[in-house]
């Protein structure tokens, strides 16, 4: 009986934060991914189980009417101990290593730009904002954008204002592919009198096109069934000027699950992703002009990758399980930074010169105490050049301007602001 009474446990509730109240008998689901975590979980139920079935062989031994109160009081503590266990003190041991870098470095602050956050825009593969010496804020709840040019902190506000909080890409001197609520695609030139809708083409059901690095193309990637039943990938270029249109076949061997992720302009070069991790450019004829490169480590460089002087620049922009790293192969030099278990990038800006990283991470969990940090550090040695912790659960965002100037968004005064530091230099 005391046996049987031990499968009880099975069905305690356990309140999970994202998928709500669960079984108990979930956690035998982990045999199926046998990662370290799912194995504490099933160690650990196995050992209440255990205690279970020795508290009811000690109860049934001799039922009494104190045994009978100590029973009945042990399971609330044992419902309460199960959740604190299971989802709150194995992912803390498991998933968890603690953050003990101390602050560094003290840049000099060149301004500071109160109620906005450095906003996350696309803008192809080959750091053109950061050479333009650009960045994107949101401002007014993020309903409102501006640019932030440096030097001189100047900040220029955007006439129009979006109606959604979607920006598909960016270009420097403020040209914007913006998704309006409707799903028409909009295209914003600061020289022209605001936005004009771009038209889908025909026949095609969902059109996701990118904006080239000097914001007068637009690329897109679709794929064309030969005679034999094979699709072949192709690029299709419109001038955002003229409506003229290119195809440009992408001759590359093996399968086609490719992506595209950048156009320099309408001669190119174009950067794509072969799924998951291959990384690879091709010129205006199609054929491969660089690459293809696969990140040691990274789990799928389509979520973060630039090129850079001569080499690149990867980094998790998700990831599963494990820790994320930045992993990069340029002329200043190479290596792999990993950030502790626990943590997720939100943000990577690399300096135009090549000379530094800066990176934003935050908890990848909703529990715990983990503050959020920013910091850079050389890419010739590694080594850090600057730190700055932020609250638990913050999520900042950084963006280079130039090879010395870095906007952090940070919180002071309980709202948004944008600090913009000047780096050291790396010599």
């Amino acid at each position: 009986m005391a046996f049987l009474l031990s499968f009880a446990i099975y069905l305690i509730p356990l309140f999970h934060l994202e998928a709500g109240w669960l079984s108990i008998g979930k956690t035998l689901s982990g045999i199926l991914d046998a990662s370290n975590t799912s194995l504490a979980w099933i160690f650990a139920v196995l050992i209440l189980q255990v205690s279970t079935f020795l508290a009811a062989l000690w109860f049934l031994t001799r039922v009494n009417w104190i045994r009978i109160l100590v029973f009945v009081a042990a399971f609330p503590v044992l419902v309460v101990g199960a959740n604190l266990i299971l989802l709150w003190w194995i992912p803390l041991l498991m998933l968890v290593e603690r953050d003990t870098a101390p602050e560094l470095g003290s840049p000099e602050q060149v301004c500071s730009i109160p109620g906005a956050t450095v906003a996350q825009v696309r803008s192809g593969s080959d750091l053109s904002l950061v050479h333009a010496g650009e960045a994107w804020l949101d401002t007014s709840g993020g309903l409102a954008r501006s640019v932030l040019t440096m030097p001189g902190c100047q900040l220029i506000a955007m006439d129009e204002r979006f109606d959604s909080t979607t920006i598909d890409a960016v270009a420097p001197g403020g040209v914007v592919l913006h998704r309006q609520i409707e799903g028409a695609i909009a295209y914003l030139d600061p020289a022209s009198n605001g936005f004009a809708t771009v038209s889908k083409p025909d026949g095609v059901a969902y059109w996701n096109p990118i904006l080239s690095d000097d914001g007068q193309v637009l690329v897109w990637l679709d794929r064309t069934a030969s005679d034999d039943g094979r699709r072949t990938p192709r690029l299709h270029l419109r001038n955002l000027s003229g409506e003229e249109e290119r195809i440009i076949p992408i001759r590359i061997p093996g399968p086609d699950q490719i992506e595209l992720m950048g156009a320099r302009s309408r001669n190119g070069p174009f950067t794509l992703a072969r799924f998951r991790n291959a990384i690879f450019e091709i010129d205006q004829n199609g054929e491969i002009v660089r690459g293809p490169v696969s990140p040691d480590g990274i789990y799928d460089a389509r979520w973060g990758f630039v090129w850079l002087n001569g080499g690149w620049i990867a980094w998790d922009g998700y990831r599963e399980d494990g820790r994320s790293r930045i992993v990069w192969d340029i002329p200043n030099g190479r290596g792999v930074r990993s950030v502790p278990l626990g943590q997720r990038i939100d943000s990577v800006t690399v300096a135009a010169n090549g000379d530094l990283i800066a990176v934003a991470v935050s908890s990848n969990l909703r529990i715990g105490d983990i503050q959020s940090s920013v910091f850079a550090f050389r890419t010739d040695t590694g080594e850090e050049a600057y730190r700055r912790r932020h609250r638990v659960h913050m999520r900042s965002a950084v963006a280079f301007l130039g090879d010395e100037y870095l906007a952090v968004t940070e919180m002071k005064a309980n709202q948004g602001t944008v600090g913009v530091y000047r780096m050291p230099a790396t010599d």
